[in-house]
């Protein structure tokens, strides 16, 4: 079902997000996030890429964190209207530029420089061309340059997920709310059959990169096209095609944290 009717727009889903549940207390801990996984405490004198920037928030941590240049990007127009009221609750700064475009576009790719610090979470394996996004990305490092992408592991459920996310986008928007109940009345369930409290860990899911509960549970749901990828793949992928080695790896249940230098001249 390749060809499945994409209804859901992660833009809006962002927007809302900015405009009724962001805090100062999710941006900080969006900040801490971002710094902990590069290991810097700041980013001055580091350009910053956020490639399908959705909600702008990494890009506003970013900006927070000190990065002397940022170009924020999405194809989804919500999305660089969420990312543009960031910027100006941030004050307009002119360092920080917002734009619509896509990873997959060679022109408008061919207009963006290469930059220190080029991030995409969770966004390049919703493209339908992965691994022709990721290489895009790589190819927007500078000398030295770091790549950090969040990826969609791949499971025993990963088949499952993409008839439920097919199913997600062909139902109405009444339909939606209903696979939406039905997800959180299941998670809830394991929750409480696993001796886990569903409501406290409501509460602290912020906690994972200042994101609202049913703001990601929507984006899961909806996000379509759905690829995935092994660790292993991915390791193979950034290494053999690419020429980059991994520094860093954060592991989830759904999601992979990967971050990549460029390969230094012993190992290539």
């Amino acid at each position: 079902m390749q060809n499945t009717t994409v209804s859901f727009s992660f833009g809006e889903n962002w927007y809302a997000f900015v405009k009724h549940c962001l805090t100062p207390e999710r941006v900080a801990i969006a900040k801490e996030h971002l710094a902990r996984f590069l290991d810097k405490e700041q980013l001055k004198g580091y350009s910053f890429l956020d490639i399908g920037c959705g909600s702008g928030l990494s890009s506003l941590a970013a900006c927070e964190l000190g990065a002397e240049h940022i170009v924020s990007f999405d194809n989804d127009p919500f999305s660089v209207a969420a990312t543009q009221y960031l910027w100006e609750s941030a004050g307009k700064p002119s360092h920080w530029t917002v734009t619509e475009g896509s990873i997959l576009n060679a022109d408008f790719l061919a207009h963006i420089e290469k930059m220190d610090i080029v991030y995409s979470w969770g966004v390049l394996h919703h493209t339908g061309q992965m691994w022709q996004a990721i290489e895009n990305a790589a190819n927007l490092m500078n000398e030295r340059g770091q790549l950090y992408i969040s990826l969609y592991v791949t499971t025993p459920k990963s088949a499952y997920w993409t008839r439920i996310k097919q199913r997600y986008n062909y139902a109405s928007p009444l339909g939606k709310r209903l696979i939406e109940f039905w997800f959180l009345m299941s998670k809830w369930f394991r929750q409480l059959r696993d001796g886990r409290n569903p409501l406290r860990e409501m509460r602290e899911y912020q906690q994972r990169r200042g994101m609202a509960y049913m703001t990601d549970i929507r984006d899961w749901l909806g996000g379509y096209p759905y690829e995935h990828a092994t660790i292993e793949e991915v390791l193979r992928f950034a290494r053999k095609e690419l020429s980059l080695e991994l520094v860093n790896l954060a592991t989830s249940e759904a999601a992979i944290e990967y971050l990549f230098v460029k390969q230094s001249p012993r190992n290539t």
